[in-house]
Protein backbone atom coordinates (compact mmCIF):
# COMPACT_ATOMS: atom_id res chain seq x y z
CA UNK A 1 0.00 0.00 0.00
CA UNK A 2 1.06 3.51 -0.68
CA UNK A 3 1.50 6.20 2.10
CA UNK A 4 -1.67 7.90 0.64
CA UNK A 5 -3.94 4.91 0.79
CA UNK A 6 -2.60 4.14 4.22
CA UNK A 7 -3.18 7.52 5.38
CA UNK A 8 -7.29 7.35 4.17
CA UNK A 9 -7.18 3.74 5.38
CA UNK A 10 -6.37 4.76 8.92
CA UNK A 11 -8.14 7.89 8.94
CA UNK A 12 -11.69 6.14 8.00
CA UNK A 13 -10.75 3.73 10.97
CA UNK A 14 -10.10 6.78 13.12
CA UNK A 15 -13.73 8.17 12.02
CA UNK A 16 -15.51 4.89 12.69
CA UNK A 17 -14.44 4.15 15.87
CA UNK A 18 -14.72 8.36 17.13
CA UNK A 19 -18.69 7.79 15.80
CA UNK A 20 -18.62 4.81 17.97
CA UNK A 21 -17.41 6.64 21.13
CA UNK A 22 -19.57 9.53 20.55
CA UNK A 23 -22.72 7.71 20.25
CA UNK A 24 -21.52 5.29 23.42
CA UNK A 25 -21.38 8.39 25.20
CA UNK A 26 -24.65 9.91 24.25
CA UNK A 27 -26.11 6.64 25.60
CA UNK A 28 -24.25 7.26 28.51
CA UNK A 29 -25.48 10.27 29.45
CA UNK A 30 -28.88 9.77 28.73
CA UNK A 31 -29.25 7.24 31.10
CA UNK A 32 -26.99 8.17 34.22
CA UNK A 33 -29.09 11.75 33.72
CA UNK A 34 -32.65 9.33 33.72
CA UNK A 35 -31.22 7.30 36.91
CA UNK A 36 -30.42 10.24 38.85
CA UNK A 37 -33.47 12.95 37.84
CA UNK A 38 -35.94 9.82 38.15
CA UNK A 39 -34.71 8.30 41.33
CA UNK A 40 -32.45 11.03 43.29
CA UNK A 41 -28.67 11.30 44.15
CA UNK A 42 -26.28 12.03 47.52
CA UNK A 43 -22.66 14.03 46.99
CA UNK A 44 -20.98 14.62 50.43
CA UNK A 45 -17.39 16.62 50.37
CA UNK A 46 -16.00 14.33 53.29
CA UNK A 47 -17.59 11.08 52.05
CA UNK A 48 -20.66 8.00 51.48
CA UNK A 49 -20.47 4.88 53.48
CA UNK A 50 -22.66 2.24 51.80
CA UNK A 51 -24.26 -0.23 54.09
CA UNK A 52 -25.57 -2.74 51.55
CA UNK A 53 -26.42 -5.39 54.42
CA UNK A 54 -29.06 -2.33 55.94
CA UNK A 55 -30.18 -0.85 53.10
CA UNK A 56 -28.04 2.65 53.91
CA UNK A 57 -25.55 5.61 52.96
CA UNK A 58 -24.58 7.47 55.79
CA UNK A 59 -22.73 11.30 53.47
CA UNK A 60 -20.66 13.34 55.70
CA UNK A 61 -19.32 17.41 54.83
CA UNK A 62 -21.45 19.95 53.12
CA UNK A 63 -24.27 16.73 51.91
CA UNK A 64 -26.32 17.55 49.28
CA UNK A 65 -29.29 14.94 48.43
CA UNK A 66 -31.87 15.83 45.28
CA UNK A 67 -35.03 13.79 43.78
CA UNK A 68 -37.80 14.93 41.35
CA UNK A 69 -39.55 16.89 44.54
CA UNK A 70 -36.88 18.01 47.35
CA UNK A 71 -32.94 19.34 46.86
CA UNK A 72 -31.55 19.44 50.36
CA UNK A 73 -28.15 20.24 52.07
CA UNK A 74 -26.80 19.39 55.45
CA UNK A 75 -23.46 18.52 57.32
CA UNK A 76 -24.60 14.71 57.97
CA UNK A 77 -27.43 12.36 56.26
CA UNK A 78 -28.50 8.85 56.75
CA UNK A 79 -30.32 7.52 53.43
CA UNK A 80 -32.28 4.74 54.04
CA UNK A 81 -33.23 2.63 50.61
CA UNK A 82 -35.05 -0.44 48.89
CA UNK A 83 -34.56 -2.16 45.58
CA UNK A 84 -37.26 -1.53 43.11
CA UNK A 85 -37.39 -2.62 39.48
CA UNK A 86 -33.45 -2.86 39.48
CA UNK A 87 -32.72 0.50 41.06
CA UNK A 88 -32.58 1.78 44.48
CA UNK A 89 -35.21 4.28 45.67
CA UNK A 90 -34.55 6.40 48.83
CA UNK A 91 -37.51 5.92 51.21
CA UNK A 92 -36.56 7.26 54.30
CA UNK A 93 -34.23 10.10 54.97
CA UNK A 94 -32.48 12.01 57.64
CA UNK A 95 -30.65 14.98 58.20
CA UNK A 96 -28.49 16.72 60.62
CA UNK A 97 -26.95 19.82 61.76
CA UNK A 98 -26.84 23.06 58.69
CA UNK A 99 -30.03 21.80 57.22
CA UNK A 100 -31.81 23.72 53.85
CA UNK A 101 -34.14 22.38 51.82
CA UNK A 102 -35.73 23.65 48.92
CA UNK A 103 -38.71 22.75 48.07
CA UNK A 104 -40.46 24.61 44.29
CA UNK A 105 -40.70 28.68 45.96
CA UNK A 106 -39.84 27.62 49.48
CA UNK A 107 -36.75 27.43 51.32
CA UNK A 108 -37.22 25.25 54.90
CA UNK A 109 -34.75 25.48 57.60
CA UNK A 110 -33.82 23.88 60.87
CA UNK A 111 -31.74 21.58 62.72
CA UNK A 112 -32.60 18.28 62.41
CA UNK A 113 -34.97 16.94 59.19
CA UNK A 114 -36.56 13.68 57.96
CA UNK A 115 -37.96 13.11 54.76
CA UNK A 116 -40.25 9.89 54.62
CA UNK A 117 -41.24 9.06 51.06
CA UNK A 118 -44.51 7.06 51.88
CA UNK A 119 -46.29 9.82 53.27
CA UNK A 120 -44.37 12.43 51.71
CA UNK A 121 -43.63 14.59 54.13
CA UNK A 122 -40.92 16.57 56.01
CA UNK A 123 -40.45 16.89 59.77
CA UNK A 124 -38.27 19.58 60.73
CA UNK A 125 -36.76 20.24 64.48
CA UNK A 126 -35.07 23.03 66.44
CA UNK A 127 -34.93 26.78 64.83
CA UNK A 128 -36.92 26.04 62.57
CA UNK A 129 -38.19 28.25 59.75
CA UNK A 130 -39.72 28.51 56.12
CA UNK A 131 -38.53 31.02 53.83
CA UNK A 132 -40.91 32.05 50.75
CA UNK A 133 -41.12 35.08 48.40
CA UNK A 134 -43.68 36.23 51.00
CA UNK A 135 -43.00 35.19 54.01
CA UNK A 136 -41.04 33.95 56.58
CA UNK A 137 -42.20 31.32 59.32
CA UNK A 138 -40.39 30.52 62.26
CA UNK A 139 -40.71 27.97 64.79
CA UNK A 140 -39.85 24.67 67.09
CA UNK A 141 -41.15 22.23 64.81
CA UNK A 142 -42.25 21.67 61.22
CA UNK A 143 -44.09 18.99 59.38
CA UNK A 144 -44.48 19.95 55.38
CA UNK A 145 -46.83 17.44 53.90
CA UNK A 146 -45.90 17.71 50.03
CA UNK A 147 -48.99 15.80 48.37
CA UNK A 148 -51.33 18.13 50.58
CA UNK A 149 -49.37 21.17 50.45
CA UNK A 150 -49.56 21.64 53.85
CA UNK A 151 -47.53 23.48 56.48
CA UNK A 152 -48.08 23.07 60.14
CA UNK A 153 -45.57 24.97 62.19
CA UNK A 154 -45.45 24.32 66.15
CA UNK A 155 -43.59 25.54 69.11
CA UNK A 156 -42.19 23.37 71.84
CA UNK A 157 -43.22 24.92 75.24
CA UNK A 158 -45.42 27.92 76.74
CA UNK A 159 -42.37 29.75 76.56
CA UNK A 160 -41.50 29.58 72.71
CA UNK A 161 -44.21 31.16 69.85
CA UNK A 162 -44.37 31.05 66.42
CA UNK A 163 -43.75 33.84 64.34
CA UNK A 164 -44.84 34.88 61.01
CA UNK A 165 -43.16 37.74 59.47
CA UNK A 166 -45.07 38.82 55.97
CA UNK A 167 -44.25 41.16 53.20
CA UNK A 168 -47.43 43.39 52.40
CA UNK A 169 -45.92 44.69 49.33
CA UNK A 170 -44.75 41.59 47.53
CA UNK A 171 -44.82 42.85 44.03
CA UNK A 172 -43.16 46.31 44.86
Amino acid sequence: MELRERFIFWGNQYLHLMNKLFIFILLLIFTVSQNSNSKGYIKAKDGIEWDSENQTYTATGNVNFKNDQVDAYSDKMIANYIEENDSEVFTIVEFFKNIVIYFKDEIFKGDYALYSKDGNTIKLNGNVSIESPTRLLKGDELIVDLDNNTRTLNSNSKESIVEVLIENDANN
